[in-house]
């Protein structure tokens, strides 16, 4: 399955720009990432780089949910949702929905695709 995947996370000056890093790669291990003053930004190019996503997504029971969450940010040939970023760093799985209230605002992964319902059914099977 071929994809590139685009994740971002801003920086707040309350949060340290490693630690945001480090949140992003808890759940990417494989990607890589850039840091900036405001941001740290993250690419995957690999299904690969979505193994640990994938794994936590099983271990927690939670594929249906995860299904429909990812299902509610598919347009075209993309793929866009959001993660908790607190919950990330300590190495959790949280999903945010647009709308919620969240102290920080959540790590974005952009998913480009010929068939991003292939990856959503991947993730989640």
């Amino acid at each position: 399955m071929k994809l590139a995947a685009e994740i971002s996370a801003p920086i707040y000056s309350t949060e340290s720009q490693s630690k945001v890093a480090q949140a992003v790669l808890n759940i990417f291990p494989k990607a890589s990432v850039q840091m900036f003053s405001d941001k740290v930004v993250a690419s995957v190019d690999s299904v690969e780089g979505f193994e640990k996503l994938r794994m936590m997504i099983r271990s927690r029971r939670i594929r249906t949910a995860v299904r429909n969450v990812l299902g509610k940010g598919l347009k075209g040939g993309s793929l866009v949702f959001y993660i908790n970023k607190q919950a990330a760093y300590v190495g959790k799985l949280s999903f945010y929905e647009p709308g919620e209230a969240v102290a920080l605002e959540p790590i974005t992964v952009k998913v480009y695709s010929e068939d991003a319902e292939q990856l959503i059914r991947w993730l989640t099977e």
